[in-house]
């Protein structure tokens, strides 16, 4: 949720932390802060099929997509037309209940050892952001098949969420541009993350481990999609989200700044 990604936060039970409402350090309007952030390390393998298909593994899912234009399902409940646009360019669109949620376009370098990416994400508040992004060859392969590993991200519209108290020791999680709620206790139980763009079945758990330390654990239908750890800086100003996503070697960083 948080990360798009980057997402939600799911949290274990482990020691209870008690805090008063208004001493919570989390409370605030939080915004991120891309230079000190790293999006990066998150391995994708491609392998082709013939016949214009092609299976994309990343972390614990993988899905077969043949590259005609067409709306194809993909494993977190939305569906992915792609276009090939000549042998090094590969288009595609993201659709959710039939709504447009981005376009973006990867172009294969003549070395086949990168791909640069372009695209823009459409908001349901009708807002847009560009983004743009780099991966490259990790091992043996030639042209689109092979493993690939995301070298950098860029994006115009960095995300801003607001965290307020929920029932003593909660937090009610509101991402605005994404029309994105989730209110959730530190008891180690599953709680809904509803939004347009949410995929159906989200849920998140939690645990308080310190009053600056948050551990969280997203699933989707019962699948875990990622482990995350939220630590505050001294000065509560900052905060660091650590997050691993399943099957993935190498965790995401994501610094907040608070507004």
């Amino acid at each position: 949720m948080l990360l798009r990604a980057l997402s939600t936060l799911t949290l274990a039970a482990a020691s209870a932390v008690t805090l008063s409402a208004g001493a919570d350090p989390f409370v605030g309007t939080w915004k991120l802060n891309l230079a000190k952030s790293k999006f990066t390390g998150q391995q994708t393998r491609i392998e082709v099929l013939g016949q214009n298909r092609y299976k994309f593994t990343s972390g614990a899912d993988s899905d077969t997509i043949t590259a005609d234009g067409t709306d194809q399902p993909y494993h977190d409940g939305t569906a992915r037309a792609i276009t090939m646009e000549g042998p090094n360019v590969r288009k595609t669109v993201v659709k959710r209940d039939g709504r447009i949620l981005s376009t973006y376009t990867w172009t294969l370098s003549a070395d086949s050892k990168t791909m640069t990416l372009k695209g823009t994400q459409i908001k349901p508040d009708g807002t847009t952001a560009n983004y743009e992004g780099a991966a490259k060859r990790v091992g043996s392969g030639s042209g689109w098949a092979g493993t690939w590993e995301s070298t950098d991200y860029k994006v115009s519209s960095p995300d801003v969420f607001v965290l307020s108290s929920y029932q003593g020791d909660g937090l009610s999680i509101n991402v605005p541009a994404y029309q994105e709620v989730i209110n959730l206790r530190f008891d180690g139980k599953d709680y809904p993350d509803t939004g347009p763009d949410v995929a159906a079945g989200s849920t998140s758990a939690g645990k308080r481990i310190d009053p600056n330390t948050l551990e969280i654990t997203d699933k989707v239908k019962d699948h875990v999609t990622d482990r995350l750890t939220c630590q505050l800086s001294r000065d509560g100003k900052t905060m660091t989200m650590t997050v691993h996503n399943t099957g993935q070697a190498n965790p995401q960083i994501a610094v907040y700044d608070k507004q």
